[in-house]
C-alpha cells in the first residue's frame, strides 16, 4: 500500500488537507476519532497492564477473555488491541510527550494499513523514531505513516523557506528545532525527517 496515498485519504476523510499556513501540531484526536479508534496513556505499559485497562473500561468481560497474555509483563513501547469494530491504542503514560504522540501516529498506521492482517492486537515492543530503521515491514510502514501524518512535507518546507527568507540561510539544525517544538515531535525523528527530505542546510 502506498503510505502517502493511506494519509491523504485519511486526510481527506477527515477534511483536515495539509495547511501549511496553520502553526501546531497535527490534531491526532480527530484521525482517531475517522477511524473508531480510542487511545489511552498507561504507566508501565505492557500486555498486562494494557489488559488491567480494558477491563477496567469494560472493553473486555474479564481476565479471561486475554488469559493467554494476562501475565505477560515485558514493557512495551504501543499496543493496538480490536474488539469488533472498536480499536484502543495504548501508548506508554511514563514517555514525553512528543514520544506519545509519535507511538499513538504509529498505532494509527495499524489501523489504517494494516488492521486486516494484525488479528485481534498488535503489540509494540520498541518503536523508532529516527535512522534505525526496523526489519519488520509492519513495523517500517506504520513509522512511516506516523512521520508523514506528524511532518506533512509541505509544513516543513514553508517552514524552510521562512527561515531563509528571515536569515537567508536554513542550518538544519535550527529548523529542526523549531518544528520539532511546532509539530510536537521529538528533534531526532524531525531531523530524520529532514534529512530523508533534503531540506536544510547541514
Amino acid at each position: 500500500m502506498n503510505i502517502s496515498e493511506a494519509v491523504a485519504d485519511l486526510r481527506s476523510e477527515c477534511k483536515l488537507p495539509v495547511d501549511p499556513a496553520r502553526r501546531g501540531p497535527v490534531p491526532l484526536d480527530l484521525f482517531f476519532q475517522a477511524r473508531n479508534l480510542r487511545h489511552a496513556a498507561v504507566s508501565a505499559l505492557s500486555m498486562k497492564s494494557a489488559i488491567a485497562h480494558l477491563i477496567a473500561e469494560r472493553f473486555i468481560s474479564g481476565p479471561q477473555a486475554m488469559d493467554d497474555l494476562a501475565n505477560q509483563t515485558e514493557p512495551l513501547d504501543g499496543l493496538l488491541f480490536w474488539v469488533s469494530n472498536d480499536g484502543l491504542a495504548f501508548v506508554d503514560a511514563n514517555a514525553i510527550l512528543p514520544r506519545r504522540r509519535f507511538t499513538a501516529a504509529h498505532e494509527l498506521g495499524h489501523a489504517v494499513l494494516h488492521r486486516e492482517r494484525m488479528g485481534r492486537f498488535r503489540a509494540d515492543a520498541k518503536i523508532s523514531e529516527g535512522a534505525n530503521e526496523p526489519d519488520d515491514e509492519l513495523e517500517r510502514e506504520a513509522n512511516r505513516f506516523a512521520v508523514e501524518l506528524l511532518m506533512p512535507e509541505e509544513v516543513i518546507r514553508s517552514r524552510a523557506d521562512e527561515l531563509k527568507k528571515e536569515h537567508g540561510c536554513c542550518p538544519r539544525g535550527v529548523l529542526a528545532y523549531r518544528l520539532s517544538s511546532e509539530l510536537l515531535v521529538s528533534r531526532e525523528a524531525m531531523r530524520y525527517r529532514l534529512q530523508k527530505l533534503e531540506v536544510g542546510d547541514e
